[in-house]
């Protein structure tokens, strides 16, 4: 669930390739794209090809940029503990178990939802 987070790392595979800005990314595809399925399912018959390609979602290529900042998997597991620190204090726990037990989960509405749709370009 969070491939196309670590994607953006100098230790992703794949090559990094430069935006006409100049800022320097690696191209991504979600393991369930059409371009994922069609890789996977090369050796297949064509009825299981057919069967596998009524399951792709998501989109077939993406552009992951490396941020300057924190351009490595360290960088941002990082910044993941950080926010699940910060998840701890917010509900008063010191352990995950305590966590587990104390937080509260709500239900987005639809502008939280809307507002949390991606962006049509990348940052």
């Amino acid at each position: 669930m969070i491939g196309s987070w670590l994607a953006g790392t100098h230790e992703s595979p794949g090559d990094v390739l430069r935006a006409a800005d100049g800022r320097l990314y690696k191209e991504n595809y979600g393991m369930a794209s059409a371009r994922a399925v069609r890789v996977r399912s090369a050796d297949d018959t064509p009825f299981e090809r057919a069967r596998k390609s009524l399951f792709e979602e998501g989109i077939s290529t993406g552009r992951m940029y490396l941020d300057p900042v924190r351009p490595g998997v360290e960088d941002l597991l990082d910044v993941i503990v950080a926010g699940l620190r910060s998840a701890c204090t917010y509900a008063g726990a010191r352990t995950l178990e305590q966590l587990h037990e104390q937080a509260v989960v709500g239900v987005q509405g639809s502008a939280g939802y809307a507002e949390g749709r991606p962006l049509q370009d990348s940052w």
